[in-house]
């Protein structure tokens, strides 16, 4: 019988701002430290791949990555206001819209797609292979505090709209179904501006979890029948404006969690054996080299 291939997906474009080759590197680590089923393949243009190699020594990528697949597909990418902090903004290109040819880019007959920001610090994933579902996706985020996260447009596409999917994290098979779900996301991504009419969430930039949501509506016979989430239901989530206090290791980060109403007080928060969805990129990236090393010493420890 032929072996199933199981593996990871991750897209990294990168930009003079956001270093989403480094980002796709550390979360590429953390499956590798955490995981049995540790295969990982990454969708990059030529620019980031350039810019890897310059920045990290072959043996690093070759043990973050098994597969580097050169993206020449031509996507509008737009600028997207970002937060560092409660005090401080910036606008920094913002190029997602690749993530809707994940099926066909996957090597995998079995695919888990996940956001190059998120952390892999248990092994929540290897129970998600072999499942009977031919696609898995969370609708639940929280908050470092365990609150549900973000406003209304993180929960529906408007006010008493359809469920919001999280394409944070996303579990497919190589399936008919599975197909039919990522042409229907790209056809969305197309014709953004009729499905932003017709399901009335607000005019923006491009958003992943609005396509996806209104697949999963459509596929579902326009119904709220829902798809199943993953075993790890939830998906904990940093704010943009919270910091990370201290990088204890690689299975460990102590942040500091911002409050909404009040942003001069912050709580700290130990985050530890929990998988984490951190969006304040920039303060990954500050933590990103003793994060890497914790990683590389995990791995080589083991190997030796």
């Amino acid at each position: 019988m032929k072996k199933t291939k199981r593996g990871f997906l991750l897209h990294a474009f990168g930009n003079k701002d956001l270093d989403y080759g480094k980002l796709a590197v550390c979360c590429a680590l953390s499956i590798k430290t955490n995981l049995q089923n540790n295969s990982v393949t990454v969708i990059m243009d030529e620019g980031t791949k350039t810019w890897l190699n310059t920045s990290f020594p072959k043996d690093i990528l070759k043990t973050a990555f098994d597969k580097i697949i050169i993206s020449k597909e031509k996507f509008q990418s737009g600028k997207r206001r970002h937060f560092d902090s409660p005090w401080i903004n910036f606008k920094a290109e913002f190029n997602n819209q690749p993530r809707v040819l994940s099926y066909n880019y996957s090597p995998y007959d079995e695919t888990i797609l996940l956001d190059t920001d998120y952390i892999v610090m248990n092994d929540n994933f290897d129970y998600v292979w072999g499942s009977s579902e031919d696609l898995l996706i969370n609708k639940k985020a929280v908050d470092l505090k365990g609150d549900i996260f973000g406003d209304i447009s993180d929960q529906r596409l408007s006010n008493h709209g359809i469920p919001l999917y999280w394409a944070t994290v996303v579990y497919f098979k190589k399936s008919p179904f599975a197909e039919s779900f990522f042409n229907t996301v790209n056809y969305i991504r197309e014709e953004y501006n009729f499905f932003q009419f017709l399901y009335g969430f607000k005019e923006g930039f491009y958003r992943n979890d609005f396509s996806f949501s209104i697949a999963a509506h459509i596929l579902n016979g326009y119904v709220d029948k829902g798809i199943k989430s993953l075993p790890e239901h939830v998906i904990l989530t940093s704010y943009q404006k919270d910091a990370i206090a201290d990088l204890i290791d690689s299975g460990e980060i102590i942040f500091m969690s911002h409050n909404v109403d009040e942003p001069w007080k912050s709580t700290l928060v130990n985050v530890k054996d929990m998988n984490v969805h951190v969006m304040n990129k920039r303060e990954l990236l500050r933590v990103s080299d003793d994060f890497i090393d914790s990683c590389l010493e995990k791995l080589w420890t083991k190997d030796s």
